[in-house]
């Protein structure tokens, strides 16, 4: 029995339904063999042999073969090849599987369509990074798994506008939708989206070709909670408005690298989207504490991401802590301007703070000490490059902490003349420091 990779598979037993059902984790077994003794006796609901590379189609047909009631099979980044041995045998357990995920495989239109004659139900797809994907193959599937509400086409890059126009007319009650990396889908596949898919809550078009209009048709989805546009970098303050305008539901946005937008945005935004908990906004370089000042009426932020915003300084970050007393993630990583000041406020109004990164920032050993020192719930800092705190502000910084921190970020240097009982004081108190030897580049 091979032990060279690990798999998870949980099992539960299916039996009298008012029987409670046991769920048991089990690792090390890693080829077909395992997989056959591992089932031996049970009654499989979810099967996990993804990066598995000893396991092969025929081991996992087998295994299929001795089951009647699996609803969940992930394969992903294991199977060499989707031979038809596999394929096959999904018609045996096509009544109850409603998830396959396949990603990182290569599969053709011939084997969707196999696929979609014998599992009916399914409810979501994975075909992240599957090489061979057209517009064809995706017809084929959803037109007969019309019940998909999840379908992730991450990086097949030979999808176009086909492809949506097909999920748009057949799974029209698809809740999430995974588009990275599609270069040829662009708003005429969204405007399908947009007015046929109406319960959409969630889409990723990171580092696709989009623009406003293709936003403008997408969010007549007034379900729509979760919204990724990363590196969209034809987004500008108009499409900022769309979303403002119709998106109240929004929760999480990811403007990573959308370079044009700015304050004015940011504030169309904020008007109609309140919910916002989650925002990345690393590398938007036009915005300022202005923007930062809109985003203080947001009060149930609580993770955002600013790195390399060079404009804002100690008064935006003041502008966000005292607006947001949600906020748990912050990320100021090259914002050269913020001070302590930032950092005051932070440690008076930021309580529920977990994690911050504050790498290359103009902050001082007395700012320093006094954030370690009064936040409480502090237990994750990157602080690299802070040319401003001497070795004694590092070490009192460092003991005022008072062992909370569980990881952090330090540059490599100072490992060599930081005391050794403060040291050991951080590993005995489980602390994990990763000193990292990096020179000091400024960018933006």
């Amino acid at each position: 029995m091979g032990l060279g990779c690990s798999i998870v598979m949980v099992v539960s037993y299916c039996g009298n339904p008012r029987m409670l059902k046991f769920a048991l984790l089990f690792g090390v077994f890693a080829d077909d063999d395992g997989l056959q003794m591992l089932s031996a006796g049970n009654s499989l609901q979810s099967i996990d042999v993804s990066r598995c590379h000893h396991v092969t189609s025929q081991g996992l047909a087998l295994l299929i073969d001795s089951q009647r009631f699996i609803q969940k099979i992930n394969a992903g980044h294991s199977l060499h090849e989707i031979e038809t041995c596999f394929l096959s045998k999904l018609s045996t357990i096509g009544e109850t599987l409603t998830v396959l995920r396949l990603d990182g495989l290569e599969i053709f239109a011939s084997n969707l369509q196999a696929i979609a004659d014998s599992c009916k139900n399914l409810a979501e797809i994975g075909l992240s990074k599957c090489n061979g994907v057209t517009d064809d193959g995706i017809a084929s599937l959803v037109v007969n798994c019309s019940y998909l509400r999840t379908i992730d086409v991450t990086c097949c890059h030979l999808l176009t506008n086909d492809a949506l126009a097909a999920i748009a007319e057949n799974c029209r009650m698809v809740e999430c939708l995974r588009l990275e990396s599609c270069p040829f889908i662009n708003e005429k596949g969204l405007e399908r989206i947009g007015t046929l898919c109406s319960n959409l809550k969630e889409i990723d078009l990171t580092d696709c070709r989009i623009n406003d209009e293709a936003l403008q048709h997408l969010t007549s989805c007034s379900e729509l909670q979760i919204l990724k546009l990363g590196l969209c970098s034809s987004i500008s303050d108009k499409g900022l408005v769309y979303i403002g305008s119709n998106c109240a539901k929004l929760v999480e946005l990811d403007l990573y690298r959308c370079s044009a937008i700015t304050d004015e945005g940011l504030a169309a935004l904020v008007r109609g989207c309140k919910k916002i908990r989650m925002l990345n906004l690393r590398y938007c370089t036009q915005i300022t504490d202005a923007g930062l000042k809109h985003l203080s009426t947001l009060e149930e932020l609580t993770n955002l991401e600013m790195r390399c915003l060079v404009r804002i300084t100690g008064i935006g970050i003041t502008s966000i802590a005292v607006g947001c007393p949600s906020l748990i993630e912050l990320d100021l990583k090259r914002c050269y301007s913020v001070d302590d000041a930032g950092l005051w406020a932070l440690s008076r109004y930021s309580q529920n703070l977990r994690q911050l990164t504050i790498s290359y920032c103009q902050v001082t050993g007395l700012g320093l000490c006094h954030l370690l020192g009064t936040l409480r719930c502090l237990q994750d800092v990157k602080m690299v490059h802070l040319s401003w705190v001497s070795i004694e502000g590092f070490e009192i910084a460092l003991r005022a902490s008072c062992g909370r921190l569980k990881k952090l970020k330090l540059l490599g240097g100072l490992r060599s003349v930081l005391s050794p009982e403060l040291l050991q004081m951080l590993q005995a108190c489980g602390c994990r420091v990763r000193w990292l030897d990096k020179p000091l580049v400024y960018k933006g």
